[in-house]
C-alpha cells in the first residue's frame, strides 16, 4: 500500500440559512438535515418533516429529536420539497432544495405561532456553500456538465476545474474519448479513484484513467471530486476521489436529441504544417445521441435510456501527425542503385573508397510501397526531415440503461447499466510501444466497457437507514498492428515470420534524435487485455441527537487477464542512413515471446464515521477506516521477484572462481507455481509474493468546522487524515 497523510487549515467566508457540507452520505446519494426553532430561537421537539422528491413524489418522513434536529440521509441527487409542520405552529414549506451526491444540505427553518401567519411559508434556498467539515471539493451538476465546452464530450474533462488539479487539458485535435491522467495536489496520476453509480470503476492494471468508462455528458446527473481530507467513508486512493451518478426518470416523460461536430473546414492549418507545404489535417468528428426518460408507473416505477454515437476521421493528433522525422537529405522518389550510390556515396568508414552496390535489402525497403502506392520510407523535404499526415479514426456506440423502482415506503430499488464499444485505428502509434513514426504501420485498438449497478435503500426506521450495492463492471483492450509487408518479401529471414508475421521495427539515424523509424513491433501492438472487478458495500447509517453515525464494508474482486507480445518481431538500429545503405547494423534486440499474465486480487475494506454536531458552532467529523488489500495473485504462479535478503555475493563462488551458491541467487517464485514455469533452482515462497501483506492499514480521519461568529459568515477547517493507494498491478 502507498500511504498518504493529509493536514490541513482554512479559513472562509460563507453564507448560511440553507447550506451544502459535507456530511457525506454515500457515493450516490446526499442528505437533507437541519434544525426547527420558533421565533424566539426555542428549539422544537416532535416538528413534522417531510422530505418529497420534485421529480419522482417520492416521500421521506422524520420527526426532529429532542434537540430540534432531523436528518434525512440516503437521498438520490435532485431536488426535493421540505415541508415542516408542528402543532400551534403555522408550517413552513422549503421549495427547490437541492441534494447533490456525497454532501448534506442543512435546512434550518423557524416557525411562527399558529394564527401570526394564516398561509405556509415558501422559502427559496441559497446557493450551495461549505460550512462543516474540512474536505475540499467540487460537485458538478448535469446543467454543467452538458453546457461546458468539452473538446472531446468527456465530462472527466471538467476535473482540470477543482483546486488542486493538474491536468492536461486537450485541443480540437484529440482522438477519441482523450481520458488525461490527472494529478490531484502533487499527488501520482494512478492514486485517484473512480466510481460510477457508486461501483468500482477502475482500471485495476495500471490505476490509469485512459480506460476508465465515460458516459456521455448528457447522462450525468452529477459527478463530484474530492481532492483532500475526505472523510473515512471514502478511501482506496491518495489523491482524488470521483464519484459520477447517471441520470434516473421521473414521473414527466423527458427527451432530447442533439449532435455536435467539427470540421477541418471550420478550422485555420497549422503554421508548421502549412510552412511544410503540407494542407490542413482532415478533421471529421460527430457525436450524436438521444435520450428518453419517464414513468413506467406513475410514483413507483421510472426509467431513463440513452445512446450516443461517435464518428471520428482524424489526422491531426498525435496519432496521425508526425512531424520533423529525420530521414535523408537528398532522398527523392528515383530510388535507384545507381541514383543512391550518385547522391549518398556511402562508404564503410570515411576513408575508405565509396561503395559499389546498395545492401539488397536496403535497396527492397527503399522501393517497398504501401497499399495506397506510398513508400514506406517516405520521401522527405527538401531539408532531409519529413512532416506529414496520416488518418486516424474512432467510432463509438455506447448504450445506458437506468431503472428505479420505489417498493413501499421503506425500500427503494435501483438498476443502472452502461455499455460502450469503442474501435479506434492508430495510424502513428510510436508513442508507446516504440513503433513507426511514418505512416503505414497503424494500430487497431479495440476497447469495450460494461458497468451494472444495484442499489437498494431499506428505511428501518426513520433514524436508521441502510444502503446495499452491489455491481460489475468490465473493460477490454486489444490491439493488433497492420502488417503491409512480410520481411520475407524483402529479404529478411525470421524463424518466427509464420508465427508473427509483418515486419519488425526498422529505426535509421543517430540515438537522441527524431529518426525515421518503421515497421510494426513493442509492447504497442498484439496485445489483449481483459479486466473486471466485482464490488459488494453495505453502509448503515444511524442518526442519535447530534450524531449522525455510518458504518459500513466493502470487498471488491479484481480479476485482469494479459497477454503481451514482448517485441517478437525485433527492432534493428543503424547509427545513420549510409550504414543503413551499406546494411551495418549497429544494434539489434528480439523478444522472447509472449508475455501472459492471469491476476486476482482482493480489497476489503471498512469504516466507521461519527458526524458530531458538537455545538452551534463546532462540528467534528471523526472516522476511522481499515483497508486491507492483498497482493495480486497469478493463478499459476508464474511471477518471481528479487529478495536481497537471499542474495549473498561472497557465497556465489569459491577462491577459484568456480560458482558454489544457486545459479539464481536471490530470485523467488510463487509457491503455486505450475510445473510448466517452475525453476527448480529457484525457492518457492507464498503465493503472493510481489509484496507483503500489511494488516496495518488504518486510516484515522479527524476535522473540524468552527463558526466563531454569531453570524456563522466566518468559518475555520482544519482536519487530519490517512490515505492509502494500491499499487498498480501493471
Amino acid at each position: 500500500m502507498i500511504a498518504k497523510n493529509g493536514i490541513a487549515l482554512c479559513v472562509g467566508w460563507l453564507l448560511v440559512l440553507c447550506t451544502s457540507s459535507a456530511f457525506a452520505q454515500s457515493q450516490t446519494t446526499g442528505r437533507i438535515a437541519g434544525s426547527v426553532k420558533d421565533q424566539r430561537g426555542a428549539l422544537i421537539v416532535g416538528a413534522n418533516v417531510t422530505v418529497s422528491s420534485k421529480t419522482t413524489a417520492g416521500e421521506r418522513q422524520v420527526t426532529t429529536d429532542n434537540e430540534g434536529n432531523f436528518s434525512v440521509p440516503f437521498l438520490p441527487p435532485g431536488g426535493y420539497r421540505v415541508s415542516i409542520s408542528a402543532n400551534g405552529f403555522n408550517s413552513v414549506l422549503l421549495d427547490s432544495v437541492q441534494v447533490v451526491i456525497t454532501e448534506t444540505t442543512t435546512v434550518n427553518a423557524q416557525l411562527t405561532i399558529a394564527g401570526v401567519i394564516a398561509d405556509p411559508v415558501m422559502v427559496h434556498i441559497a446557493p450551495f456553500v461549505q460550512n462543516d467539515g474540512p474536505q475540499l471539493g467540487r460537485v458538478v451538476d448535469s446543467r454543467a456538465v452538458s453546457e461546458l465546452p468539452l473538446a472531446t464530450r468527456n465530462f472527466m474533462q471538467i476535473l482540470a476545474l477543482s483546486p488542486g488539479t493538474s491536468v492536461a487539458l486537450p485541443d480540437n485535435t484529440a482522438l477519441g474519448r482523450n481520458s488525461q491522467n490527472v494529478s490531484v495536489n502533487g499527488a501520482r496520476v494512478t492514486q485517484n479513484d473512480f466510481e460510477i453509480n457508486g461501483i468500482d470503476a477502475n482500471n485495476f492494471a495500471t490505476n490509469a484513467a485512459s480506460m476508465v468508462a465515460v458516459p456521455a455528458p448528457e447522462t450525468i446527473q452529477e459527478f463530484k471530486v474530492q481532492t483532500s481530507l475526505y472523510d473515512a467513508t471514502f478511501g482506496r486512493g491518495g489523491g482524488g476521489n470521483v464519484q459520477a451518478v447517471t441520470k434516473s426518470g421521473s414521473n414527466d416523460i423527458h427527451g432530447a436529441a442533439y449532435e455536435y461536430f467539427r470540421n477541418d473546414a471550420l478550422n485555420a492549418n497549422n503554421p508548421f504544417l502549412k510552412a511544410a507545404g503540407v494542407s490542413r489535417p482532415t478533421l471529421q468528428r460527430n457525436v450524436f445521441g438521444g435520450l428518453l426518460g419517464g414513468p413506467i408507473k406513475a410514483e413507483r416505477l421510472f426509467f431513463f435510456i440513452s445512446y450516443q454515437g461517435t464518428r471520428e476521421r482524424n489526422g491531426a493528433s498525435s496519432n496521425s501527425l508526425t512531424s520533423g522525422v529525420l530521414i535523408a537529405p537528398g532522398l527523392t522518389g528515383d530510388r535507384s542503385q545507381q541514383t543512391l550510390l550518385t547522391t549518398f556515396r556511402p562508404r564503410v568508414s570515411p576513408t575508405a573508397p565509396p561503395a559499389t552496390s546498395i545492401n539488397p535489402v536496403a535497396l527492397a525497403l527503399l522501393n517497398a510501397k504501401l497499399p495506397n502506392g506510398q513508400f514506406l520510407i517516405p520521401t522527405p523535404q527538401a531539408d532531409g526531415h519529413y512532416t506529414g499526415s496520416a488518418i486516424s479514426t474512432y467510432r463509438e456506440n455506447q448504450f445506458n440503461s437506468n431503472v428505479d423502482y420505489r417498493i413501499n415506503r421503506r425500500d427503494w430499488l435501483s438498476v443502472k447499466s452502461f455499455l460502450s464499444n469503442a474501435p479506434q485505428f492508430l495510424a502513428l502509434p510510436s508513442g508507446g510501444g516504440g513503433g513507426a513514426n511514418v505512416p503505414g504501420f497503424g494500430v487497431d485498438q479495440k476497447q469495450n466497457n460494461r458497468l451494472i449497478a444495484f442499489q437498494e435503500i431499506h428505511t428501518l426506521s426513520p433514524r436508521i437507514i441502510n444502503e446495499a450495492r452491489a455491481g460489475y463492471s468490465f473493460i477490454r483492450g486489444d490491439t493488433s498492428g497492420q502488417n503491409p509487408v512480410r520481411d520475407s518479401d524483402l529479404g529478411i529471414k525470421r524463424a518466427n515470420a509464420n508465427a508473427y508475421p509483418g515486419l519488425g521495427v526498422i529505426r535509421i539515424g543517430p540515438t537522441g534524435t527524431n529518426a525515421v523509424a518503421i515497421g510494426n513491433a513493442g509492447t504497442n501492438v498484439d496485445t489483449q487485455n481483459v479486466e473486471s472487478s466485482t464490488t459488494l458495500v453495505d453502509i448503515l447509517s444511524i442518526t442519535r441527537g447530534r450524531h449522525t453515525i455510518r458504518t459500513g464494508a466493502e470487498v471488491i474482486y479484481y480479476r485482469d487477464s494479459l497477454a503481451a507480445n514482448n517485441n517478437r518481431r525485433g527492432t534493428i538500429t543503424f547509427q545513420s542512413f549510409n550504414n543503413f545503405l551499406l546494411g551495418l547494423a549497429n544494434n539489434s534486440v528480439y523478444g522472447d515471446g509472449i508475455s501472459s499474465r492471469i491476476l486476482r486480487a482482493t480489497d476489503y475494506n471498512f469504516f466507521f464515521q461519527d458526524d458530531w454536531k458538537f455545538s452551534r458552532k463546532l462540528i467534528l467529523k471523526l472516522g476511522l477506516r481499515y483497508e486491507l488489500d492483498l497482493p495480486p495473485l497469478e493463478t499459476r504462479g508464474a511471477m518471481s521477484t528479487f529478495d536481497p535478503a537471499l542474495y549473498k555475493p561472497r557465497m556465489e563462488v569459491d577462491s577459484s572462481g568456480n560458482p558454489i551458491g544457486p545459479p539464481i541467487g536471490g530470485f523467488v517464485q510463487a509457491g503455486n507455481v505450475i510445473p510448466q514455469y517452475d525453476l527448480p533452482e529457484v525457492p518457492n515462497v507464498g503465493k503472493r509474493i510481489l509484496t507483503s501483506v500489511d494488516p496495518n492499514n488504518f486510516a484515522p480521519r479527524v476535522g473540524f468546522a468552527y463558526s466563531p461568529l454569531d453570524s456563522g459568515r466566518l468559518v475555520v477547517r482544519g482536519g487530519y487524515g490517512i490515505f492509502y493507494s494500491r499499487p498498480s498491478a501493471a
